[in-house]
Parts: C-alpha cells; structure tokens; sequence
C-alpha cells in the first residue's frame, strides 16, 4: 500500500484530535482512547483474499504500530489487524459493549500473533544475522554470538514467519532443537519439488 494511504489512516487514527478517538504517542506503545467503535474501510485479508470493511472495537496498537488488536464484532473474536492493509478509519459514536472480552494475543519478532507460543533455534552466519535485524528488528534482543556464528533463541506465535525467513536463507541458517519448525521446513520443500514436478510435467503435453 502506498505510503500516503497510510498516513492517511494514522492521521484519523492519531492527529484527529478533535475525534474522542485517538492513540497517544505511537513511541510509547499507544494505549487506544474514547473506546468507540470504529469501521476498517477496505481491510485487505491475506488469509481470505478479501477486500472488505471490518466493525472492530480497537484496543491496544502494537509496538512500532504496525498492528492494531481489535474484537471483530462481526465474529465475535479478538484479531490482529495490519495498519498496512487498512483503506482508511471511520469513527463511529457506538461504545464498545465487548470490553469484558478483549484479550490481547502475543506477538513474536517476526510479526506473527497467537496466543500460544513455540521455542525455536536457529544458528545464523552473519548474512543471515544482519538481514534478520534489518527486517526484524525486534530479534536483536534474542540474539547472541557463538565464535563466528550467530544465534537466535526466541519464541514464535506462530511458524509462518520464521518459517520464512528460514527458507529464504536457507543456505545461511541452520535450525537447532526445534522439532516443529523443522517439520514445517520439511514440508514445504516437499511440496515445492512435488509442485514443481507437475508443472514440468505439464510443459510436455
């Protein structure tokens, strides 16, 4: 999304203050104030592939603010959703009547929220490390040295995004200890060469 699109959506969000609904400093992890309801014009879904308006009672931003925990009226759950991907913000006058039921989900250093979390361990070489801390800059503190090779011990919500970051470097990472996520590994590269046989396949007749 262009970047005027999302300055435009922290601008309802963050400098209407003559709006009841605001977030204050977006350096401190900005607590969401008014408790109003608010409509996320043409939220874009990555898992549905859905461009559609969302009725969300927002209530923490994340760090960084990239994200923003809402309940989702509509289903009745509490979900994470991407500044990135929000059209733009309308406030309405309706108070939150789910107060009672808003529960913040964790969310690792690689952007992935959940409520329940995986240990992983990855040996890194300094390509890897330094990518790592420029696309991810929260794994810093998760991260030491070992001689000439980097180590990152965290925990993930979720095994999509370390997962990856993995793949992508996979020549530069080595996983350690960390059953699941080389499972998920193992599976993907699976279904790469399996995928891949097809389409050969399929180039001959």
């Amino acid at each position: 999304m262009p970047p005027k699109v999302r300055q435009k959506t922290f601008g309802v969000l963050n400098h209407s203050t003559n709006e009841v609904y605001y977030y204050n400093d977006c350096r401190k992890r900005g607590s969401l104030q008014g408790k109003k309801t608010v409509i996320l014009n043409g939220y874009e879904s990555s898992h549905s592939g859905e461009v559609r308006d969302r009725l969300i009672e927002p209530f923490e931003l994340s760090t960084n603010c990239i994200d923003i925990w809402g309940y989702d009226i509509d289903k009745n759950e509490n979900k994470v959703f991407k500044i990135s991907r929000i059209g733009k913000v309308k406030v309405k006058n309706d108070d939150w009547a789910n107060e009672n039921r808003h529960q913040k989900s964790k969310t690792d250093c690689f952007r992935i929220s959940g409520y329940m979390q995986t240990p992983v361990k990855l040996e890194l070489s300094m390509m890897a490390k330094n990518i790592l801390i420029e696309e991810y800059p929260l794994a810093e503190q998760d991260l030491r040295k070992e001689g000439d090779k980097w180590i990152l011990e965290t925990l993930v919500s979720g095994l999509e995004g370390v997962g990856r970051f993995v793949i992508g470097l996979a020549h530069e990472i080595k996983v350690i200890d960390s059953p699941r996520l080389q499972n998920y590994i193992d599976i993907f590269f699976k279904v790469f060469v399996i995928n891949k046989a097809i389409a050969q396949e399929q180039l001959l007749y």
